[in-house]
């Protein structure tokens, strides 16, 4: 039993990360009254233990003595012993950041907490854990937030001498601090604040905590793990990313739509040929006059009123390998997009069922019309962070079709005919054999262009690219289902190779500025330059 003799004790639970410290700060919260009452401890939790264990951190002298001073005056008032809890005073959780190493910062930062308390006896609990399955935890916990790790043996090869992480740990805090450093064993399934306590309190605080009072439980499925590891692949911008994860783990719903809203164009289309067409546009004409032709196909599609949320979670059946068949049946067709789409969640999978029937003329159009739209009034956090840029390509040509309003159609067709061309430019980068981060050779052409009158500009001396770039985010804020496409897709343009790009970091190598163009960047801010 550690309560004070004489002089006040500052009992700090130090965590570390993945060992109960979340249940451990529940209780502590849940039950201050309690634990103040019956064993004369009382929890403090204020938001400056978090900033000062941060600031610890990251080195900033400042704010260290700020956030200390803070956190001083929040535990002076209470007369009797106090405990803190907070898992970053152990330093960051290896693979945060740069960090590789295991709380090498550990007796650093509870030499710096000590000092805060000089008139007062502080003691320290450390809570160790089965170190594989700490890793794993660990592991899980940096998928939820973060995008560098892809499989738990890129995590390992990561860190530094994962092998004996908590002895050499252990080590150092008792050399620094003898018994004021307290070993405490992690076990499933035990109450992590009682475990504290007694070790605070010893057999004064057996019985303390209710058994019926609820834990937090914040570990997700080995199925929803898989799908974090498939959101880290390289696609989505980071913003879609985060968001698509939040909806795998929280099960938010967004704003179902029942009943079906009307507004679509009818379909398929079927333009009248006008007089003026031009003989040499007859064969295109005939093209584009022959989309929609009738098919007889079942409808497979799922009630239009059904619970979409599971479909987050669950992945649909597909065989290992692409089935040998066509594309005429839409069974077979499903068998298709299962196949192409069994890393990621059903979700994806049935969006792109959906665009398959809205591309045919079979006569299940509305049912696939409303499923379409809940779609992307409700799903869109995993659809941006899961689907392929080529599926937002068939999204913005589905809004263009079928659109329930102008501004969806819109959007669609402004979103289809710049990704394609983008597309195709970069298909040209690739095809003449130039890496797509390249920069240019020449600030003015050095050929003659192949279709005489389109602007042969020089690098710097034009606001092309940011004209077209302001307009369509211009576009995609007026209406927010097509919009969040639209917008996810130019967060990708953003952040990937492109022509876009390349004219940037071309005239940033250059130094160039050749006025009124000085700020015409292409997302009006100037490029992280390469290194």
């Amino acid at each position: 039993m550690w309560l004070s003799r004489g002089k006040r004790t500052i009992h700090v639970h130090v965590g570390p990360h993945r060992t109960g410290s979340t249940a451990v700060q529940h209780d502590l919260r849940e039950f201050r009254d309690r634990i103040a009452s019956e064993i004369k401890v009382t929890p403090v939790d204020d938001a400056s233990l978090w900033s000062y264990a941060r600031a610890l951190n990251v080195k900033r002298g400042d704010a260290v003595q700020e956030e200390g001073a803070r956190l001083v005056k929040v535990c002076k008032p209470e007369r009797g012993d106090v405990i803190l809890s907070c898992e970053d005073l152990a330093g960051n959780l290896p693979g945060r950041g740069q960090a590789r190493q295991f709380y090498p910062r550990l007796a650093e930062n509870l030499e710096a907490i000590r000092a805060l308390f000089p008139d007062d006896h502080v003691r320290f609990y450390f809570v160790v854990r089965d170190p594989d399955e700490w890793l794993r935890s660990a592991y899980v916990q940096l998928l939820k937030y973060r995008r560098r790790f892809k499989s738990f043996e890129h995590y390992l090869k990561f860190l530094t001498d994962p092998e004996d992480m908590w002895d050499a740990v252990v080590a150092r805090g008792r050399a620094a601090f003898g018994e004021d450093f307290v070993v405490l064993e992690y076990a499933a399934g035990a109450s992590s604040g009682e475990v504290l306590l007694e070790a605070i309190a010893g057999q004064a605080a057996t019985g303390l905590l209710p058994p019926e009072r609820t834990r937090p439980n914040t570990s997700p499925g080995a199925d929803v793990v898989r799908l974090l590891e498939e959101a880290n692949k390289p696609g989505a911008s980071d913003e879609a990313v985060q968001a698509a994860k939040n909806s795998l783990l929280r099960g938010e719903v967004h704003h179902p739509i029942l009943p079906y809203e009307p507004g679509r164009p009818a379909w398929p289309p079927s333009p009248e040929r006008p007089s003026w067409l031009s003989p040499g546009l007859e064969a295109l004409w005939t093209r584009a006059s022959s989309r929609g032709q009738p098919q007889d196909q079942p409808d497979i599609l799922p009630p239009v009123d059904c619970n979409l949320v599971p479909y987050r979670t669950e992945v649909e059946p597909a065989s290992e390998g692409l089935p040998s068949v066509g594309r005429e049946r839409m069974e077979d067709q499903a068998a298709i997009l299962a196949f192409r789409m069994r890393p990621l969640p059903k979700t994806c999978y049935l969006l792109g069922l959906v665009i398959s029937y809205l591309r045919r003329n079979t006569g299940h159009e509305e049912h696939a019309a409303h499923l379409f739209q809940r779609l992307w009034a409700e799903e869109y956090p995993v659809l941006l962070g899961f689907l392929p840029t080529r599926w937002l390509i068939s999204t913005f040509q589905t809004f263009l079709d079928h659109g329930i309003n102008e501004d969806q159609r819109q959007i669609g067709a402004a979103g289809f005919f710049l990704s394609n061309t983008l597309k195709l430019y970069e298909a040209e980068r690739a095809l003449d054999g130039l890496p797509p981060d390249q920069t240019y050779p020449n600030l003015t052409p050095a050929t003659k262009s192949g279709f005489r009158g389109l602007d042969r500009f020089r690098v710097g001396g034009t606001d092309l690219m940011l004209n077209t770039l302001a307009l369509l985010l211009e576009m995609a804020a007026r209406e927010d289902r097509a919009g969040r496409v639209l917008q996810e897709f130019l967060l990708r343009v953003k952040t990937c190779h492109t022509a876009f790009s390349r004219m940037d970091q071309t005239r940033a190598e250059h130094e160039i500025d050749i006025p009124p163009f000085s700020d015409c960047w292409s997302f009006f801010e100037p490029p992280k330059l390469k290194r």
